[in-house]
C-alpha cells in the first residue's frame, strides 16, 4: 500500500510535459500527502489535450450514494482493476498521471523508535536515481455529491514490488515510462496495451531510510527527505 507521496509542483510538471504556464502557482512543493488531500494530475480533455487539474486523492466513483465517502479508494490494485466495481470504468476509459518525485514506504520488519518512544516501522524513501520526474499510473472520476458539488478524485495504481523496493515492501506504485504516457492517456487504448503497460512499467528505484516524523501527515517539510 502507498499511503503517502511526494508530488511535484506545478511548475516542473509544465515544464516536464510541455504544457505552458497557464496553471503555475497552483500547486506549490510539498513533502508527505495524504490520501483525501487535494494533489495535481494529468489526463486529457475533451479535446484530447494534456490537462493540469486537482484532485481528492481516493477515488468516488460515479455510483457513489453513501453518506460518507470511501476510506480505502486510493490505491488501486493493478490486478483487480479491470474486475473491481469501484475500478472497472476508470480502468478503461478514466486514466491519468499522478506527477511525483517519489513515496514513501513502511518497512515491516524494521522496528525503530519514533519521537514519543513508540515503536514503529521503518519510513523508507522512494526515488529514481537521479530523481527525475515519476509519472504515477493513476485513474480518476467525478461524482456529484447530494448538494450537487462535483467532486474530481483519483486513485493510483499498484503492483507487485520489484528490485530494492521489494526489500522495504511487497507493493510499489505502477510509474510508467515516457513512451507509455500517451497510450496510458488515451481512451482508444485497448485493455490488453493497458496491461502490457502495467507490466512493463518502470523498476528502477533507489530507497533509503528518512525520519519517523513523516508518519504524521502534519509534517511537510524538506528535512522529511533526508536519509538518515
Amino acid at each position: 500500500m502507498c499511503g503517502r507521496y511526494v508530488p511535484s509542483d506545478d511548475r516542473a510538471i509544465e515544464q516536464y510535459w510541455h504544457i505552458g504556464a497557464r496553471d503555475s502557482g497552483q500547486w506549490i512543493r510539498r513533502y508527505n500527502v495524504a490520501p483525501s488531500t487535494q494533489v495535481p494530475l494529468l489526463r486529457h480533455n475533451e479535446q484530447g489535450q494534456l490537462e493540469l487539474d486537482g484532485a481528492r486523492w481516493g477515488l468516488v466513483p460515479h455510483w457513489w450514494n453513501k453518506p460518507a465517502l470511501p476510506s480505502l479508494s486510493f490505491n488501486a490494485r493493478s490486478e483487480e482493476a479491470a474486475s473491481k466495481p469501484m475500478w472497472r470504468q476508470a480502468i478503461r476509459l478514466q486514466r491519468c498521471i499522478m506527477p511525483a518525485l517519489g513515496w514513501y514506504e513502511w518497512n515491516e520488519k524494521e522496528k525503530v523508535r519514533n519521537r514519543a518512544g513508540r515503536q514503529v516501522n521503518q519510513p523508507y524513501y522512494h526515488h529514481a536515481a537521479d530523481d527525475s520526474m515519476l509519472a504515477i499510473a493513476g485513474l480518476w472520476s467525478t461524482w456529484t455529491s447530494t448538494e450537487g458539488n462535483q467532486v474530481l478524485s483519483c486513485a493510483l495504481l499498484t503492483k507487485d514490488a520489484a528490485g530494492p523496493v521489494a526489500a522495504v515492501h511487497h507493493r510499489m506504485p505502477v510509474i510508467l515510462e515516457p513512451e507509455q504516457f500517451e497510450l496510458w492517456l488515451s481512451t482508444a487504448t485497448s485493455a490488453e496495451t493497458i496491461h502490457a503497460a502495467i507490466s512493463t512499467s518502470r523498476e528502477d528505484f533507489e530507497a533509503y531510510p528518512v525520519t519517523t516524523d513523516v508518519g504524521n501527515h502534519r509534517n511537510d517539510y524538506p528535512e522529511l527527505l533526508e536519509p538518515i
